[in-house]
């Protein structure tokens, strides 16, 4: 059995990574545009400016990703019969399982625990807006780029 708990710690601990990683990176790229070698040789070297864009933009993805992981700390972990926030919901299309786990923020994440992968869902996704309060035994459909998906809910919990 699934342990939500675990899930969400998975989770964080791979948000919390990738804060780390991208804060790195905004300071290297800041440092950069600052930096003696990238001073512009004529009005038309961009070098730095480019740079504080690159910093700007990871800073800003740092934001996002701190956003996301302050979001996840507040989940409240409860049973569910529906689909809603905190649910681990066992989709099948075409006799291919996924399981989800379906989360406020940081969609589109994989964790793996143990042998099993589970995919966070957020219910501003296609997917999540699809299978929103539906339960199990319940059908949705899904647009996709490569046409539409029907989801079974196998399980909800």
């Amino acid at each position: 059995m699934l342990d939500k708990r675990a899930i969400l710690m998975a989770l964080r601990a791979q948000l919390s990574d990738e804060i780390e990683t991208m804060a790195r990176l905004a300071r290297d790229a800041a440092e950069a545009a600052t930096h003696p070698e990238n001073k512009p040789e004529n009005d038309k070297d961009m070098r730095s400016t480019e740079a504080s864009y690159v910093a700007r933009g990871q800073a800003g993805r740092v934001e996002e990703l701190s956003t996301a992981l302050a979001s996840l700390g507040a989940m409240e972990l409860k049973p569910c019969t529906t689909v809603e926030v905190s649910a681990i919901v066992e989709l099948r299309h075409k006799n291919i399982k996924t399981l989800c786990f379906v989360v406020p923020a940081a969609g589109g994440r994989k964790v793996r625990l143990g042998d099993v992968e589970i995919t966070a869902v957020t219910t501003t996704t296609p997917l999540g807006e699809a299978i929103a309060e539906l339960s199990a035994g319940d059908e949705a459909e899904v647009e996709t780029p490569a046409g539409p998906k029907v989801y079974e809910i196998v399980s909800v919990r």
